[in-house]
């Protein structure tokens, strides 16, 4: 048999071809060799305590794995359990700490909105007492207008009357009373 690494130049697909055949006969030949030992075997009671031997160790090795993956899938579940209620407990403090938060603000925006409303509130009573400022010196000029226009008035009335020899019946009863 040729060795597994051989060197590249030294490469042959007729000769690769031949290697496999030669190797699939030998394995062949080895397979009846060994079948052939197997009763040989069976009669050698060194051999089949050190198979025996061997056979336990590898049910032990076995049964140990079994064990040992049994106990790993026991820690990955306690594991993710373990990370699933860490979880859980993070979840439930973001929730409490977002909660609060929502309080905080909706009461800020509480404030803020009773500060707004109070600005508002005075912004339009100070333009209310102004607008009833205003309207109250238009009244007082207008009242100071129409006294004027009332005197003018009663001037011209009296002109007119004693203009035409009238008197007017307030100077009559002026003149009555006197």
């Amino acid at each position: 048999m040729r060795p597994a690494f051989e060197d590249a130049d030294g490469f042959d697909v007729a000769e690769d071809i031949e290697a496999q055949i030669e190797e699939t006969a030998r394995v062949e030949t080895s397979g009846v060799i060994e079948s052939a030992a197997a009763p040989a075997e069976a009669k050698d009671p060194l051999r089949a305590a050190a198979s025996e031997e061997l056979q336990r160790a590898v049910e032990q090795t076995a049964l140990r794995v079994e064990r040992w993956m049994e106990d790993q899938r026991k820690r990955l579940g306690l594991g993710i359990d373990a990370m699933v209620a860490s979880l859980k407990e993070q979840r439930d403090t973001e929730l409490a700490r977002i909660e609060e938060w929502k309080i905080g603000e909706r009461e800020r925006a509480e404030r803020a909105l009773a500060e707004e409303k109070e600005k508002f509130h005075a912004q339009l009573m100070q333009e209310l007492v102004e607008f009833e400022h205003q309207l109250g010196e238009r009244l007082r000029e207008q009242e100071e207008r129409l006294a004027k226009w009332w005197d003018e008035a009663e001037q011209l009335t009296k002109q007119r009357f004693a203009d035409f020899g009238l008197s007017t019946s307030s100077e009559a009863g002026d003149s009555g009373k006197a």
